[in-house]
């Protein structure tokens, strides 16, 4: 019996994954920037935010073709959840929540880690010699 060969994600699943990513996305900035919230929401408040950030880190990561676009797609989640936290300050006048963005950077430091733990392996920009 032939050994398993690691099987190269299709365009099909990189076209889905893309996908899921954009709407991932758009249903983290829209739900970020609604004026009311839920009671319910209130008490699931941080690990709502780690949920949400991770999971767009780990779309991205996954997308990513090289170390170089992994670290781009990390750096881009966290400034999304910087700027999401200060556009809020802006439209609802409310104080800057520090504690919202050290959870979103937590959540994309922890989503890089697994990644990398898991043993994703991208290519390098020039073969080793």
């Amino acid at each position: 019996m032939p050994a398993e060969e690691p099987v190269a994600p299709t365009a099909r699943s990189r076209a889905a994954l893309r996908v899921a990513a954009w709407v991932w996305l758009a249903l983290l900035i829209a739900g970020s920037l609604q004026p009311a919230r839920p009671g319910v929401l209130n008490a699931l408040h941080r690990p709502i935010h780690y949920a949400a950030f991770a999971g767009a880190a780990l779309l991205l990561l996954s997308l990513s073709g090289t170390r170089r676009r992994e670290n781009l797609g990390a750096a881009a989640v966290f400034f999304l959840g910087f700027s999401l936290e200060f556009l809020q300050h802006l439209i609802y006048g409310n104080c800057l929540e520090w504690r919202d963005i050290a959870d979103d950077g937590l959540a994309v430091l922890a989503a890089v880690a697994l990644y990398r733990l898991a043993g994703a392996r991208k290519r390098t920009p020039h073969p080793p010699r």
